[in-house]
Parts: structure tokens; C-alpha cells; sequence
């Protein structure tokens, strides 16, 4: 009975691509599908999401792959540090991230691979963990992406990044994330993250949910997109269905898609 309700909710979806607000599905459905794997942008998809948020980072041997930690161990029990093991062998672990033995067969994807599984009218949020050295492995990978340029966004939070990002791949959306702190843990305000965005050429802002919700407005009254992260109770959610932005990013799209329609 539950499997018949999942699969006529999710075929009130079918073949719709963009809704009012967007759905960011964090590190893929990585409620249910192990975090930052195919498996998880797959389900992703099947529940309703509009994108899927990953985190980038180079392998050793300068692979783009997609993995949030600096080592392996929490996602597959193995410690590896990502920037000193070759693609060859971080793609010999499993990434099943403690979601069981029927996601043993999951691997540490590059990011060529998940693009591969991209649907058109999706999009991705790459999250770049890393620092300026994977600029140009990102701008030769999604070279054949510029004429499909609205299906790649980049998020950072580092805002010079964010700026060389936005220098080096004009074509592409670059949004700056912000949990109102800087790297040196010192207080970052909402007007600061305006107009430091504005200043970068920046297309937006990614927030955190923990910022002053009111304050939210100013940043598209500055003409600036607006995303807020990771939302996963129906409250949060139903609060923001209500006000005017551009996308919430959270662990269950399905949850997302119920409460926002």
C-alpha cells in the first residue's frame, strides 16, 4: 500500500522539469542513497528533485571527484586522504556511507560520471571543497556544458573563489554560500554577503537556514538569487513556501516537493 501511494505521488511528477521554487537535493537523496553517489542523484530525480548539490574535490593523480570530507573514512570506512590517493584506488572503496549492503557496489564518482546521469531540465549546484587548483580541470570538464550552461551552478565558500570561478566560467551561475561566518570564524552579515556578491559579479546567495530569516528579502531586493540550506522539517519548509525565494536545498526531496506544492 505504501509503495502504490510513493509511486502515484511521484507520477503526479512526470515529465515536469521546474517549479516555482527550486528543489536541491543535498548530496542527492542522501536521506535514503548514500551522500554524493550516483545512486543518490538517481533517486534524486525520481522523487521529484529539480537539482542535486555535490561536493568536488581533486584526487591525487588530478581527478575531479565527488566527495564532501578530506579523507574517506566517514563514507566508506576506509581513511584516505582524497588530495593524496589516486582516482584508481579511491574508486576501489565503497561509498555505500552506512546505507547497507544493497548500496555495497557504490563508488566514489567523478565528476564525468555524474554528469553522464544528468536529465535534461535538471541541474546541478557543484560544491568546489577544494581551493583555486581545480579551476582548470573544472573549465576543461565543462567546456561542452557552455551551450547547456543553465544546467551547471558552482557554489563556494570562499569568496574569492567565488570570484575567480565567476572570472574564469562567466557562462555559468556562481552562487556564494555563507553560514554567517568567514573562514576565520568572525561574524559575516547579510548586507556584508550583498554587497560583496555584487561587488564579485556574483548571480546570488546560498544561505544557511540559521540566519536571520527576515532578513532574507534584502538579498533579492539587491537583484540577487536567492538559496537556503539544508531545510529538512516540514515547518522550515512550509515557512518558506510562503516567502519569495529561489530554492531550498535539503536531504529529502520528497518531503520538499509534498510541502511545497
Amino acid at each position: 500500500m505504501r509503495t502504490t501511494l510513493l509511486a502515484a505521488f511521484l507520477a503526479g511528477f512526470a515529465g515536469v522539469t521546474s517549479f516555482a521554487t527550486e528543489i536541491v537535493a543535498h548530496r542527492g537523496a542522501s536521506q535514503l542513497a548514500p551522500e554524493n553517489t550516483l545512486a543518490a542523484f538517481k533517486l534524486a530525480w525520481e522523487q521529484g528533485a529539480d537539482a542535486c548539490e555535490m561536493d568536488l574535490r581533486l584526487s591525487s593523480d588530478g581527478e575531479i571527484v565527488v566527495i564532501h570530507d578530506q579523507d574517506t573514512r566517514r563514507t566508506t570506512g576506509v581513511s584516505s586522504v582524497v588530495a593524496q590517493t589516486s582516482l584508481v584506488n579511491l574508486q576501489q572503496l565503497s561509498a555505500r556511507a552506512g546505507k547497507g549492503d544493497a548500496y555495497a557496489s557504490e563508488r566514489i564518482p567523478t565528476l564525468a560520471q555524474a554528469l553522464a546521469v544528468l536529465p535534461p531540465g535538471k541541474r546541478y549546484f557543484l560544491e568546489i571543497k577544494c581551493g583555486p587548483e581545480i579551476l582548470p580541470v573544472l573549465e576543461r570538464q565543462l567546456a561542452a556544458w557552455k551551450p547547456n550552461a543553465a544546467q551547471i551552478a558552482i557554489i563556494t565558500f570562499d569568496p574569492d573563489l567565488a570570484r575567480r570561478c565567476k572570472a574564469t566560467l562567466p557562462w555559468f551561475k556562481v552562487y556564494r554560500l555563507s553560514s554567517g561566518e568567514d573562514k576565520h570564524r568572525r561574524r559575516v552579515g547579510i548586507d556584508q554577503l550583498i554587497a560583496e556578491a555584487k561587488r564579485d559579479g556574483l548571480d546570488g546567495l546560498h544561505l544557511s537556514r540559521s540566519l536571520p530569516w527576515p532578513q532574507f528579502a534584502k538579498v533579492r531586493a539587491a537583484g540577487l538569487e536567492l538559496y537556503v540550506w539544508t531545510v529538512n522539517d516540514r515547518d522550515t519548509l512550509g515557512y518558506f513556501s510562503t516567502t519569495a525565494i529561489d530554492g531550498i536545498t535539503t536531504d529529502n526531496p520528497l518531503l520538499a516537493r509534498e510541502a511545497l506544492k
